[in-house]
């Protein structure tokens, strides 16, 4: 009995079957190396499964393993991949044949872009689905590096309440970028009501010139449509951004603690690990090219990724996305989010963006006792 739940009410739900005892054998959250499970979760040895001491550990790699270990202990399971993700996808062809021979690498450079692809007749330069609540504010979160720039301990000082998002004058800058952007109508007249649905469809009838996506993308794009026009990656260039999108996080697989099944859930998370379920998972997922795993498998990295991949400086690989290198901000994803929209819209100021942010981190700090908020 598989249960799917809408992204933005699949917090509250999980918490509330954790604490009334009706959560299912197993649930997932969006895990991270820095407190997600105890923000999403409350106290894990009360609700999940201690696996510590499994033989699967050490499928997962160590930069992995840390958004699965609390206190010392094993409760999760992690099998990702490790692909670009949600880069720039652009149309290559596209880009030639209106002469942009270089990828942008700063915003004026991507503004002018931009205007290029519009004035040649793309009504959606950048397609971005506003409608699926969670995908926009990517623009803004993962380019981390950015924001570290100027202040290398600021990931630090996020997470021991010694800075906030209010008032950084980079996070300003971004956020007015993105509505510079959203003005001038390069995401499309009417981005926030337009979901990713159709989205290869959209590239493969030459209607958007590049969005945000993880790389595996291209495949999709080619399978879905038959295009002939050849693709590429390059970095989300707002705020002048240079540095690549590290992610040690993702989706994390638990066993639910109260569950009458536990030797089952056991025995599941084990078959997940062998080699044979791995290979299976890789070659019927068409968004994976690879998984992050130190199991010997058949890989099937795309070309464009590893054209990509080999382009981005090993310098700028070393900071974690912004949401899931800080406290408590992924928690309030589809809150910034929204957000983001009423600021483009006019009905909040940038400021008042990054205020509410750190409104909600100190929430979710207050109610997980974290002393730095004391």
């Amino acid at each position: 009995d598989l249960q799917t739940i809408p992204a933005d009410q699949y917090l509250d739900i999980l918490q509330s079957d954790l604490a009334n005892g009706t959560c299912p054998d197993i649930f997932w959250i969006q895990s991270n190396p820095v407190g997600a499970i105890e923000s999403n979760i409350g106290n894990p040895e009360e609700y999940c499964i201690d696996f510590t001491g499994a033989d699967w550990q050490n499928v997962m790699p160590e930069t992995r393993q840390a958004s699965c270990i609390s206190d010392g202990k094993l409760y999760g399971l992690q099998i990702w991949h490790n692909s670009p993700e949600y880069v720039m996808v652009y149309n290559k062809t596209m880009f030639k044949e209106l002469g942009i021979n270089e990828v942008p690498t700063t915003y004026d450079e991507l503004k002018k872009d931009l205007k290029t692809i519009k004035d040649s007749g793309v009504e959606t330069p950048w397609f971005m689905p506003g409608a699926d609540g969670w995908q926009h504010q990517l623009a803004f979160f993962q380019i981390g590096g950015v924001y570290t720039e100027d202040d290398p301990d600021l990931y630090d000082k996020l997470n021991n309440n010694e800075a906030t998002f209010a008032d950084n004058k980079k996070m300003l800058e971004v956020l007015n970028e993105f509505k510079e952007l959203s003005d001038d109508g390069y995401f499309g007249e009417d981005w926030v009501g337009t979901d990713s649905t159709n989205l290869s469809n959209e590239f493969g009838d030459r209607n958007t010139a590049m969005a945000m996506a993880n790389s595996s993308f291209i495949q999709q794009i080619k399978d879905d449509t038959g295009t002939k026009d050849e693709f590429g990656m390059f970095l989300i260039p707002l705020g002048d951004n240079t540095w690549y999108p590290t992610n040690p996080a993702g989706p994390t697989m638990f066993g639910y603690k109260g569950t009458e099944h536990e030797d089952l859930v056991k025995a599941f998370f084990q078959f997940v690990c062998t080699p044979e379920s791995l290979q299976e998972i890789l070659d019927n997922s068409p968004q994976y090219t690879n998984l992050d795993v130190n199991v010997d498998i058949k890989q099937h990295w795309l070309p464009e990724e590893k054209e990509f991949m080999s382009s981005v400086d090993p310098n700028k690989m070393g900071v974690t996305v912004l949401q899931n290198g800080t406290k408590y901000t992924n928690d309030y994803w589809m809150d910034f989010g929204a957000d983001m929209i009423s600021f483009c819209q006019g009905s909040m100021e940038a400021n008042d963006v990054l205020k509410n942010m750190d409104a909600n981190r100190a929430e979710s700090a207050k109610t997980a006792g974290d002393p730095a908020w004391k």
